[in-house]
């Protein structure tokens, strides 16, 4: 919408959302505290930045440099949890497709004046989708592992038992996710972060790993990303920065999203 105006979803709420200089104005459908919850206006997100960069002074420099940026939290893990199995093996622009299409599977919104805004299909119509239907929307492989994940979790106790995941630890949470075919380490993990709020969970993409091995593993450079390396770094995290592991790796991903080309010639 512009760099002045964003229309998002959250679970049930919409938000329209106009920036002026010094102002947000929010329309919406929910509260005020949704829309703080969302992006984690509620909490002292300042007190979090001056702990990651006391305990990690090498993110300084990331942390000046991308000021604002949050660890959002959405209310829907079902939506969550979906969404981001659209994003293995994937790139964005087919992601946002494929997010789109399950989202319509779900009930619009009815927003004043905008159209094609969905309330995330449950668990139960995933789990029916039609994998043929799915392959010719471009799903690709993904056409038959999202409806068998909606399946196994059916099995489990469907959303109840997704959002039970929240009151548990986070190892066990991660470990109740990898159990179901389809979802490994690195899904587990992007779960447990944005759909269950366990902020220990250090999800290592492609973006991570090489901040990583730049940064801690310099000896794994050139290396292939095992099961042992993933678990190596997310400890890594978790042991230096404890509940705040979550925050603090997205400085390191997001800063090697916006400039790996860079740091592929260095």
């Amino acid at each position: 919408m512009g760099e002045d105006r964003w229309i998002g979803v959250d679970g049930d709420a919409w938000f329209d959302v106009r920036v002026g200089e010094e102002s947000l104005r929010v329309a919406t459908n929910s509260e005020r505290a949704r829309f703080e919850r969302l992006f984690r206006l509620d909490e002292p997100v300042e007190h979090y930045v001056d702990e990651i960069v006391a305990k990690g002074p090498e993110l300084a420099p990331y942390v000046a440099s991308l000021p604002g940026l949050r660890l959002m939290r959405p209310f829907d893990p079902v939506e969550e949890t979906f969404c981001f199995l659209c994003t293995a093996n994937n790139n964005l622009s087919r992601i946002l497709k494929m997010v789109r299409v399950l989202s319509a599977k779900g009930r619009d919104m009815a927003m004043k004046d905008r159209e094609n805004l969905y309330i995330f299909p449950s668990m139960e119509t995933i789990a029916s989708l039609e994998e043929g239907q799915l392959r010719n929307q471009g799903f690709g492989y993904r056409a038959a592992t999202i409806p068998s994940i909606a399946r196994q979790m059916l099995d489990r106790g469907g959303e109840a038992w997704l959002k039970s995941l929240k009151r548990v630890p986070y190892e066990q949470a991660h470990s109740a996710l990898v159990e179901i075919k389809g979802i490994g380490p690195k899904l587990a993990d992007c779960i447990c972060l944005f759909a269950l709020h366990h902020t220990e969970a250090v999800p290592v993409d492609t973006h991570l790993w090489q901040a990583a091995v730049r940064h801690y593993f310099p000896h794994w450079k050139g290396k292939a990303l095992t099961e042992q390396r993933y678990k190596a770094v997310g400890d890594l995290f978790r042991d230096r920065f404890g509940t705040l592991a979550g925050w603090a790796h997205q400085y390191l991903f997001y800063d090697n999203l916006l400039n790996w080309r860079t740091y592929q010639k260095g």
